[in-house]
């Protein structure tokens, strides 16, 4: 059992030594993260649909670039939007 006392603070001393090394990097990450990131230039245009069927009335807002074919189709009644 006298051995096992002088094993276990050697256990302890590498755990210590190993704390400095994860400052270090988080220091170099903090690094990193603090830079500026360049703007991301993604301009997405705001599309107002309407149902062109008068009983239908269904409305919907898309963000996107341009719109698709699929996009102009009502979900509910199959029949063609108009942009508002």
């Amino acid at each position: 059992m006298g051995l096992d006392k002088w094993i276990k603070p050697d256990k302890v001393e590498k755990k210590k030594s190993k704390k400095p090394n994860n400052i270090e990097t988080e220091k170099k990450d903090s690094k990193l993260k603090k830079q500026p990131n360049p703007p991301l230039i993604k301009k997405l245009s705001k599309f107002r649909l309407i149902c062109s069927n008068s009983k239908c009335k269904y409305q919907k807002i898309v963000m996107k670039k341009s719109l698709e074919n699929k996009d102009k189709i009502c979900p509910k009644c199959k029949s063609e939007m108009k942009l508002k």
